[in-house]
């Protein structure tokens, strides 16, 4: 079996490619830029770019599966393309928001649903739509300010999240990309716990043994500190998300252990993995 992974070099792809090399399962990855990426031994490289569909056919020659990265210009180009290559089943990495109430709403949720999604299910090819809720990765934006001065800060620090290590992520997708069992499937998936933005800030100190503190901040005061990185109604969906779940209890998805057969990894987990990012 031959499986191509797009977005190969994202948190999610390199470890769906490190558990496919774990299998013995052939592995080709696309990229734009093939001498500027580094892969593991044993990695067919092919040039292409999702956004010119048409270049992604000669990584597809003799490819029965694709792990597939979202974010593409021209979706239904690229289904056909998909379509026409012969392919049997398409791992998509969605999002829980695609399948949320007033979806055509939220910047992230309507384009995967309405562009990505939905061409894919009317294409008769199998699929699986991987839908993951909050990613533990996103704490990572957190890093440059516990660097400098061992603070984050945040506006509503006492918001609930149930994150999701990128690993489990991959597992589950392995799991789609190696059998049939998650075929025309579409799995929220989620942490094992919940837990605050004020813990997570907690974990990473406990993983760098350092003492952090958060940073209070007014709606306003977080706006213009998070206006720097992202666009104003990006960052608008993310403040309400914050600010809805503070003192909820968010539903904890059983599908990672159902899938994989191993408990979800924790955001403990997550950060001492990653604890190098704040050091």
């Amino acid at each position: 079996m031959t499986v191509v992974i797009t977005g190969a070099t994202g948190r999610v792809g390199g470890n769906v490619v490190d558990g496919l090399l774990e299998r013995g399962i052939r592995v080709r990855v696309t990229s734009r830029n093939p001498s500027g990426a580094v892969f593991p031994a044993g990695v067919e490289v092919v040039r292409a770019d999702l956004n010119e569909p048409e270049s992604l056919r000669a990584a597809l020659v003799g490819a029965e599966r694709v792990f597939l990265y979202p974010r593409v210009q021209d979706p239904d180009a690229l289904v056909a393309v998909l379509s026409e290559a012969g392919v049997e089943h398409v791992v998509l990495l969605s999002a829980s928001s695609a399948a949320a109430e007033g979806v055509e709403d939220d910047f992230n949720g309507a384009s995967l649903l309405r562009r990505i999604e939905r061409p894919l299910a009317a294409s008769g090819l199998t699929y699986t739509f991987l839908r993951p809720d909050t990613f533990a990765a996103n704490a990572s934006g957190w890093r440059d300010t516990i660097r400098a001065g061992g603070t984050v800060p945040l506006p509503y620090p006492d918001s609930v999240q149930v994150p999701i290590h990128e690993k489990d992520i991959a597992d589950v997708a392995v799991v789609a990309l190696t059998t049939d069992r998650l075929n025309n499937a579409a799995p929220v998936l989620t942490g094992p716990e919940r837990i605050t933005l004020r813990e997570q800030v907690a974990a990473i100190g406990v993983a760098i043994e350092r003492e952090l503190s958060v940073v209070e901040q007014t709606e306003a005061e977080a706006r213009e500190f998070f206006g720097r990185f992202m666009p104003p109604r990006f960052f608008d969906v993310i403040l309400g998300a914050w600010r809805a779940s503070v003192g909820a209890t968010p539903t904890i998805s059983p599908e990672v252990e159902k899938i994989t057969g191993h408990p979800g990894r924790t955001f403990a987990r997550w950060a001492v993995d990653h604890a190098d990012l704040y050091r």
